[in-house]
């Protein structure tokens, strides 16, 4: 008993410190030890969970007669005694842990609250069990009402951790769908992304952006997180995902950490070699090489049940590497698949004789490619050989189609394409008693396009490939090429703009609209950048679509101060190079942990520029980022002071920036604040952070950054 009061008299202290620091929280600036101390919730989270479910199925299952009352009593005030003790504790931890960046604000909102909730039920319910268990349906609608209380917390928290639907996961359509076939998969939407959602997006969702990142969005995934991009293939270990998912499993910044699911040396393999091809979203697997590696991991990852049905031996490799020469590649179909491609090239070296080499191993070949090889008609014959074939393709050969009944010994052929060939109409028809065959691409043949449509309607069976008509197509223009390296410039500059293809008119402005084809100002070799300025530009030529905009902004530096004083210090974590950054011309992109930039979140950004002699100035310019991911947006204030005394300095001008749009993209802009003509000594400039992201926002409530990595002086 005397433990249970010491407890019991612990809850009070404990809700009031908790009330009030859920009263203070946006002033709550927590010490390391505490934020140990809040990582400390998932640990703890489980045992009010099970308390509190175990006192409910005692007071709504256990008879009351069951057992005897003292020993009923005393457990019972016990079970609610630690289950509310175990819930305020963890929700104390909770609520430091959420000063922790990388949370949806949305969804933590939602799990804290409900958290805050059953904790107060539970401490309420313990104070007063007496009055509520003399009536039995209080008892048992403050018991349902924890319950659900627990179950929703749960759910929130859960979707926190380890993202969006969860608990429902697993039964939910996407779940159900059928694997996708080689001709229809894309690389990164069937082979990166479900890696990418059962590895890594636990941890960097909308709801829990862990480094300032988020995984759910090809946009999202370009934009990296707060130590930059995620890929750089101009580096030895291709970026920074590829470097964290190859460090030793005890490292702390190894991914996925110690004790998530960790991937498995096939997803490594696919995200490097997507990587190393160049990281496209829209590749289909089928764009690929046949002897690519990524191609061979697909061929595994989504055709597994396919590979593993052969029924014939692996080819014995001696053989393999005696048909592979400079113009014949053979290769397995996929890792550890018996099967073979072959896929000739150099037609100035083919013959027969090296077709009918590949009989050594005719059990073995599912893909023969022949494109281009200058084949004979009795060519056909061998091919009809190779018993296991499932894709044949005779692309630009001059075959005529006269022997092409030959190919109806393979059983198995289900791709065969003859584009380019002198085949006709008629001996389509011939192709109707192929056993699987599924289909056949027959584009810039002599067949007529209504023959062609005949075609189709009268071989339901096969899928005809006719391509595109290139004579009727009309093409878009590549944006104009920017050539002007230098983006701070202290004296006029030629504008250089450029496009590869001849009759391009090439047309820009200077407002910052989008060029048009008539009124917008037509470039020539005399245009001149004077200064600081947006420009874009735009491609026009008849008979194509115009190209989309290219835009680069021009900074203009006219005085650079003798020195700069941080008045107020910005984050420690984008503090490197401190005043210097701001004067050292040298431009930063969207990496926010380049060390290019000084970052600003919880204070002002405050910089008092010392000039040695006056200066005369009539305009200052911020150059800074606009990232809304990141909860990187323009400052909600600027403010230029002046003088030549730093303690009478008077304000000489001011801006409100506009604020951005939802799904604005990132880039790096200049505000600028004008004034008056004055000769000044000293300039502080004052960007105010915006004190709560917008609505629409998925930190909505929560502080913004100000990142800045030049003051220009004009």
């Amino acid at each position: 008993m005397r433990f249970q009061r010491i407890i019991a008299a612990c809850l009070l202290p404990l809700t009031v410190l908790f009330t009030f620091l859920l009263l203070f929280e946006n002033r709550m600036v927590l010490p390391a030890w505490l934020q140990v101390a809040g990582r400390m919730h998932p640990l703890l989270l489980h045992f009010p969970v099970v308390l509190l479910v175990l006192y409910c199925i005692w007071v709504l299952l256990i008879p009351k007669n069951a057992i005897d009352p003292p020993v009923r009593q005393q457990v019972s005030d016990w079970l609610l005694l630690l289950s509310a003790m175990s819930a305020i504790v963890t929700a104390l931890m909770g609520l430091f842990l959420s000063k922790e960046e990388g949370y949806d604000a949305e969804a933590l909102r939602w799990h804290k609250w409900s958290a805050v909730s059953v904790s107060f039920i539970a401490i309420l319910w313990y104070n007063f069990r007496h009055q509520i268990a003399k009536t039995k349906w209080v008892t048992a609608s403050v018991a349902l009402v924890s319950l659900a209380g627990i179950i929703f917390t749960g759910h929130q928290g859960a979707e926190i951790t380890h993202g969006q639907n969860y608990l429902f996961a697993p039964i939910l359509p996407e779940k159900l769908e059928q694997t996708v076939s080689i001709d229809e998969a894309v690389v990164y939407t069937h082979l990166v992304q479900p890696i990418l959602k059962a590895k890594c997006m636990s941890c960097h969702n909308n709801k829990k952006a862990k480094g300032e990142l988020v995984m759910e969005s090809p946009e999202l995934l370009l934009k990296g997180g707060k130590n930059g991009a995620l890929w750089d293939s101009t580096q030895p270990e291709l970026g920074l995902l590829l470097h964290r998912i190859h460090l030793p499993l005890e490292k702390k910044k190894h991914m996925p950490p110690q004790g998530k699911p960790q991937l498995s040396e096939d997803e490594m393999q696919v995200l490097y070699y997507w990587i190393k091809n160049g990281s496209g979203f829209s590749t289909k697997v089928t764009d690929l090489q046949r002897s690519d590696s990524l191609r061979m991991l697909a061929e595994k990852t989504l055709t597994h049940n396919e590979i593993v049905s052969y029924d014939f031996d692996a080819p014995d490799e001696k053989i393999i590497k005696q048909l592979n020469n400079s113009n014949r590649v053979v290769y397995p179909l996929a890792l550890e698949s018996p099967a073979l491609a072959v896929d000739f090239y150099n037609q100035e070296f083919f013959n027969s004789e090296q077709l009918k080499e590949l009989l050594k191993v005719k059990e073995q070949v599912v893909s023969l490619d022949l494109s281009r090889m200058p084949l004979k008609e009795e060519d056909l014959k061998t091919i009809g050989e190779l018993k296991n074939l499932r894709t044949l393709v005779l692309n630009f050969t001059p075959i005529t189609g006269q022997t092409i009944s030959e190919l109806k010994k393979l059983k198995f052929l289900k791709n065969l394409s003859l584009a380019g060939t002198a085949v006709t109409k008629d001996q389509m028809a011939q192709l109707e008693g192929f056993p699987q065959l599924q289909k056949v691409s027959v584009w810039n043949t002599a067949i007529s396009m209504s023959d062609l449509e005949t075609i189709k309607r009268q071989k339901s069976k096969i899928m005809f490939e006719t391509g595109a008509r290139t004579d009727t197509m009309v093409l878009k223009l590549t944006a104009p090429i920017i050539v002007n390296e230098e983006q701070i410039i202290s004296t006029p500059v030629k504008l250089q703009l450029k496009h590869y293809i001849n009759g391009v008119t090439i047309r820009y402005t200077t407002d910052g609209t989008d060029p048009d084809s008539i009124q917008s100002k037509l470039y020539d070799d005399n245009a001149v950048i004077a200064n600081a300025t947006q420009i874009k530009t735009k491609a026009f030529k008849p008979g194509w679509i115009s190209s989309d905009v290219a835009q680069r902004y021009f900074f203009k530096s006219t005085y650079l101060p003798d020195s700069v004083q941080l008045i107020t210090p910005p984050d420690p974590k984008y503090s490197k190079g401190g005043g210097k950054l701001l004067h050292d011309l040298d431009k930063g992109d969207l990496n926010a942990g380049s060390g290019k930039w000084l970052g600003y979140r919880n204070n002002r950004m405050d910089v008092l520029l010392l000039f040695n002699q006056p200066v005369k100035v009539n305009r200052v310019a911020l150059s800074t980022m606009k990232n809304i991911g990141p909860y990187i947006m323009p400052p909600a204030l600027v403010e230029v002071w002046g003088g030549n005394d730093p303690m009478k300095l008077k304000l000489l001008g001011r801006i409100k920036p506009v604020q951005p749009l939802k799904d604005e993209p990132g880039e790096v802009v200049p505000y600028e604040v004008t004034f008056t003509e004055t000769s000044l000594r000293y300039i502080k400039v004052i960007a105010v952070p915006v004190g709560k992201l917008p609505a629409w926002h998925p930190g909505k409530g929560d502080k913004g950054w100000v990142f800045v990595d030049e003051v220009l002086v004009n």
